[in-house]
């Protein structure tokens, strides 16, 4: 991959729990050779995004795309594959 390639789109992630909001129009992009990190207080929503791009929960709203393509659409054999290749966990 080139730098300043998309690896990860991930556009308006929204997550609710009954009447809780716990991530509400989350966007970010991570371009090829770079390190990004997702910081707040406890209880701010990181781990239920991590959750979300993982597809551990599936979105209320928003799109994560992985290397071009929805990921709510890649198989997981196919998305671990992906991250081999962008150099992330084999």
């Amino acid at each position: 991959m080139s730098p300043g390639v998309a690896v990860l789109e991930i556009q308006g992630l929204t997550r609710r729990f009954g009447g809780l909001t716990a991530v509400d129009g989350f966007d970010v992009t991570v371009n090829d050779g770079e390190i990004v990190s997702l910081v707040g207080p406890n209880g701010a929503g990181k781990t239920t995004v991590f959750n979300l791009i993982s597809g551990v929960l599936r979105p209320t709203a928003g799109s994560v795309r992985l290397l071009g393509r929805d990921y709510a659409l890649v198989r997981e054999s196919e998305a671990y594959g992906n991250c081999a290749r962008a150099g992330g966990p084999a």
